[in-house]
């Protein structure tokens, strides 16, 4: 008898949240694997005693990488600590990675040039920061990671259709003090790295992916991953592959590979002797053996959700005042988020009060990203008010994110979007 690999946590529509007790309708439960491919291998590790750097981990990084399609994928205990690692790792990297194990066309050896970049990564207050041209419209962690390294956020303005940064307004950023390029793969939908590395390319400067939505999404046919100089994936529960909590960075540069391999072992080498400081970013074996349980149903987790997207979209496109993400042609979007804008002119009431509503009716909901990122506390102080960004502004106070998840089926999506009717319908 063969198992379902989607049924194993699939609750009733009517559930109640345990951490709430309140939303019949959470806005997120991971899709986890059948426990059957969990229990052995879970069995294996707790009674080895080896709870990390064992043999898990390995293959966890192996699979990741044959999937992907590239040379190297580390494992880390988080994307932010992925994000926070490859920034360290890039000034250390430039340095070495052609006379080392790097190839000829490596980005990141091609950075050689912006030798500014190892400066910037210490900390000098008499000199002007690094800065990183970056989506305001974003989740805070990849602002994070740059300030962590003592580097500078440039916020810029993202599509309104696809939420992801255009090429041509990353490359009028552009400004002798840029030493990298951040986009992401906002929702799950792919962005357009082919443009955005012909940018990179044409100024000798390394392009960060922050993909932490992105496990699942497609381009042209080959997954999200190969692209950039390297791509940061999150396996936190409201992903699609799940490790409970974690973190994959993709890339094909073997020596930025082998310095994130180092920070995340604090920057020791093994020697006790710290190249760099570091931090503790391991990933547990549990978490790897969750993992690699997890690949084994991607497949069929991207084709569910892209089932209930296609569902949401044909159920809510006659209502007036809604707006979807649109993906770029040959792109496939995970599908991380489902995410709808609400225009208040024609739908009749804000985004906040249909949340508000919703919500009375016990269905959850997130508003990312509000407020964004150059509008938030730890942030402001990086905006330049003179370069304002309408759009983003926009997207944040408009921005709606449906239930997405092992709980939500044709049933929970008609629920879902005949109270979105409702309410419009009533005002």
């Amino acid at each position: 008898m063969q198992t379902n690999p989607l049924a194993f946590t699939s609750p009733a529509a009517s559930a109640k949240n345990p951490a709430s007790g309140v939303f019949h309708v959470p806005f997120v439960r991971p899709m986890m694997p059948p426990y059957e491919l969990l229990h052995e291998e879970f069995e294996k590790i707790v009674c080895s005693g080896q709870l990390t750097k064992g043999p898990n981990v390995q293959k966890f990084e192996q699979a990741i990488a044959q999937r992907l399609g590239v040379r190297h994928a580390v494992a880390v205990s988080s994307c932010t600590v992925g994000l926070m690692l490859v920034y360290k790792s890039l000034g250390i990297a430039a340095g070495s990675c052609r006379d080392n194990r790097g190839r000829a066309d490596c980005r990141v050896a091609g950075m050689e040039q912006r030798s500014r970049l190892n400066g910037a990564l210490s900390v000098d207050l008499t000199q002007p920061m690094g800065e990183v041209i970056m989506p305001s419209y974003t989740f805070l962690a990849g602002p994070a990671a740059v300030v962590w390294n003592n580097l500078r956020p440039v916020f810029i303005e993202v599509d309104p259709a696809t939420t992801n940064v255009l090429p041509q307004t990353v490359a009028a950023a552009i400004t002798p003090h840029t030493v990298a390029i951040s986009a992401c793969h906002n929702f799950g939908n792919p962005c357009d790295v082919p443009a955005l590395e012909a940018i990179a390319a044409e100024h000798g400067l390394p392009l960060i992916i922050d993909a932490a939505h992105g496990f699942g999404a497609s381009s042209h046919g080959k997954p999200v991953g190969s692209g950039g100089t390297a791509q940061i994936f999150s396996l936190s529960p409201t992903k699609l592959l799940v490790a409970g909590e974690g973190g994959i960075v993709a890339t094909n540069c073997d020596c930025l590979a082998h310095f994130v391999r180092m920070g995340r072992e604090y920057g020791n080498d093994g020697s006790y002797d710290a190249l760099f400081s570091g931090v503790n970013g391991r990933m547990p074996e549990l978490s790897a053996a969750l993992g690699l349980a997890s690949l084994t149903i991607l497949d069929s987790v991207v084709v569910r959700r892209d089932q209930i997207a296609t569902l949401y979209r044909q159920e809510l496109s006659q209502v007036p005042g809604i707006g979807f993400v649109e993906t770029s042609p040959g792109s496939q979007s995970s599908h991380k988020d489902f995410s709808i804008t609400i225009d208040p002119a024609q739908f009749g009431i804000s985004r906040d009060s249909l949340r508000r509503e919703m919500a009375d009716r016990g269905i959850e909901t997130r508003a990312y990203y509000d407020p964004p990122c150059h509008l938030q506390k730890a942030f402001a102080h990086f905006y330049d008010p003179m370069r304002p960004l309408p759009v983003t502004e926009l997207l944040s106070a408009r921005s709606l994110s449906l239930p997405m998840g092992a709980h939500v089926d044709e049933a929970v999506v008609d629920d879902i979007c005949k109270t979105i009717a409702h309410v419009q319908q009533t005002l």
